[in-house]
């Protein structure tokens, strides 16, 4: 199955997967939905945050976000 597109929410082609074992996917079809947990309210993350001592915020090199 490589190669072949499955959809990520909406339409976008480029999300692709692959089989471990041949023919587990066969007849699986579906649409990739992001969780809600992925989403982060930088408001609420901030007032959880305050629940614990203070650290310095880093920004370190490699780093994504």
């Amino acid at each position: 199955m490589v190669g072949d597109p499955l959809r990520h929410h909406g339409d976008a082609s480029f999300f692709l997967c692959r089989e471990l074992i041949p023919g587990f996917l066969n007849g699986i079809t579906g649409e990739y939905v992001t969780p809600k947990g992925y989403f982060v309210d930088e408001a609420e993350a901030e007032d959880f945050d305050k629940a614990f001592p203070h650290k310095e915020r880093m920004v370190l090199p490699g780093q994504i976000f």
